[in-house]
C-alpha cells in the first residue's frame, strides 16, 4: 500500500479498516473471543480503538506480534483459553467477510479438523522464471486463498509449535498444517471477501460501503 501506516490502520469511510473487520466479526454468536495480534508500536493506539467500542461481546484482547506472520499468530495461539477447542484466523485487511463464509469454513472444520475459504481460479494460471513460462498450470486445481481458516485448536497449536522449531515459514495458517500430514478442506470464498492490499482496493471498499452492499 506504501505510506508510514500499516494498511489495518488505513481510514476507509471514515474509520480505520481495522475497526470494519472487527465489526464483521462481532455479534456472531459463534465467536466468543477476539485477538487482535498487532504490530508492537500499535498496541496503545489499538487498545484505545477497542475501548472505544465499549463493553461487548465478544471479549477483545489485544497482544503485540512478531517479527515474521508465524511469530504473530504464534503469539496469538498461547493466549487462548483453555476451553478454546476452535480457532479461526482472519486477515485485519479483509472487512467483508459474511457470516454466511465464517460458518461455512467452520463447518469445513468440524469435518477435518481444518478448513480454509478460498475461490477457484478464473485466469489461466502459469509458472514463469527470469521473464519466460516454464509451465502451465491446470487451472482446475488450483484455487486462491482468503480468509478465515478454521483449525481445531490442538491441530493448528502442534503445528504451529513443529513451525517454530524447525523454522518454517509461510504465508497462511493451512500451510503448516498441511505439513503434519492433516487434511485440509476447502469452503468456497466470496469474491468480496477481498484482502486491502493496493490503493485500488481501498477505493473499491469505499465504493463497496458508498453503495450500502458492504452494510456500511
Amino acid at each position: 500500500m506504501g505510506g508510514a501506516v500499516p494498511k489495518q490502520f488505513m481510514c476507509l469511510a471514515g474509520k480505520p479498516i481495522l475497526a470494519h473487520t472487527l465489526s464483521a466479526l462481532s455479534n456472531l454468536p459463534l465467536i466468543s473471543d477476539i485477538f487482535l495480534i498487532v504490530p508492537e508500536a500499535h498496541v496503545p493506539g489499538v487498545r484505545d480503538l477497542v475501548a472505544e467500542r465499549g463493553r461487548e461481546t465478544p471479549a477483545i484482547s489485544v497482544a503485540a506480534g512478531g517479527a515474521e506472520r508465524r511469530d504473530s499468530v504464534y503469539n496469538g495461539l498461547k493466549m487462548l483459553p483453555a476451553e478454546c477447542d476452535w480457532v479461526m484466523i482472519h486477515d485485519g485487511v479483509r472487512p467483508f467477510a459474511s457470516p454466511r463464509l465464517i460458518e461455512a469454513a467452520l463447518e469445513g472444520a468440524r469435518a477435518t479438523g481444518a478448513c480454509i475459504a478460498a475461490m477457484p481460479a478464473t485466469d489461466t494460471v502459469k509458472r514463469g522464471r527470469h521473464g519466460f513460462v516454464t509451465e502451465t498450470l491446470y487451472r482446475d486445481e488450483i484455487w486462491l486463498v482468503q480468509t478465515p481458516q478454521v483449525f481445531h485448536k490442538q491441530v493448528l497449536v502442534s503445528a504451529y509449535e513443529k513451525a517454530v522449531e524447525a523454522g518454517w515459514t509461510g504465508t497462511d495458517d493451512a500451510s503448516f498444517v498441511e505439513r503434519m500430514g492433516v487434511r485440509v478442506s476447502i469452503v468456497h470464498g466470496e469474491r468480496t471477501n477481498i484482502k486491502i492490499t493496493t490503493p485500488e482496493d481501498l477505493q473499491w471498499a469505499e465504493w463497496f460501503l458508498a453503495t450500502g452492499a458492504g452494510g456500511g
